[in-house]
């Protein structure tokens, strides 16, 4: 069955700028009751203005207690939460000649326990909603690693990890459970890449494939689909043929 956005209270992380921004303002034409959270409240205000479909709760979501104060801000507001879409998080990559601990760190703490504390936050209201849907943004490394991104894929892996389990076990709450896969999209963050990035696509189309997909309720939103169907292949491989076909990627010293 389609799951309508139409008057539903959505939370979207990460929505001042790239994919969160154009999902939060796609959801927004579809009906919905909008809160957007990020770090930068100004650039919130400067997205989303005056709508008054649009609740701006800022806020560092690496800490618990902010994930509490924005759950009990979309209580008092709305009096409910039908979906969460837990988008926030950064990129960081390796430098074997100078390789730390320290991205390992900073890449889980800020992808993936963040992710868990927004989870711990709102499970009691999207518990009370009648069509109660909790996405996790992961990506398509979660399916391979690759070179210098260690850090980045270790964290999206367990992310996807993550919820692929809560879709089994939150099943018996009726919370649907989605997570998203995506290839290259053309953020802010990926503009500081300095490598290769195949098929990249705008962000306006990646929110437009994800509310797609997300209207679908299909389990795991992967796109686009040439790229990430041919990553999926190679992750299917033995690993030691996976290697030898990525060794090409690695940066040249």
């Amino acid at each position: 069955m389609k799951y309508s956005f139409d008057d539903k209270v959505v939370w979207v992380t990460g929505a001042s700028s790239g994919i969160g921004l154009a999902v939060a303002k796609t959801l927004l034409n579809k009906g919905a009751s909008v809160v957007v959270t990020s770090r930068s409240e100004d650039k919130l205000v400067e997205a989303f203005g005056d709508n008054t479909n649009v609740l701006i709760a800022a806020g560092d979501l690496s800490q618990f207690s902010c994930n509490q104060v924005i759950a009990n801000k979309i209580r008092e507001r709305f009096g409910k939460l039908d979906c969460a879409i837990l988008n926030a998080g950064g990129a960081e990559y390796i430098d074997l000649q100078n390789f730390s601990h320290k991205p390992f760190l900073r890449m889980m703490e800020t992808n993936f326990i963040s992710m868990t504390m927004g989870i711990e936050a709102i499970l009691p209201l999207l518990r009370m909603s009648a069509t109660p849907y909790l996405v996790g943004m992961s990506s398509s490394v979660a399916w391979q690693g690759l070179p210098q991104g260690q850090a980045y894929s270790a964290s999206k892996a367990a992310i996807r990890n993550l919820f692929q389990g809560l879709k089994i076990e939150l099943a018996e709450d009726n919370i649907d459970v989605s997570w998203i896969c995506p290839g290259f999209v053309k953020t802010p963050l990926t503009d500081k890449n300095t490598f290769d990035m195949p098929m990249r696509i705008s962000t306006e189309k990646a929110g437009s494939i994800i509310c797609r997909h997300l209207e679908k309720r299909t389990t795991e939103i992967h796109f686009p689909k040439r790229f990430t169907l041919l990553l999926k292949i190679v992750s299917m491989l033995p690993a030691s043929w996976a290697a030898s076909l990525l060794k090409s990627t690695v940066p040249k010293k």
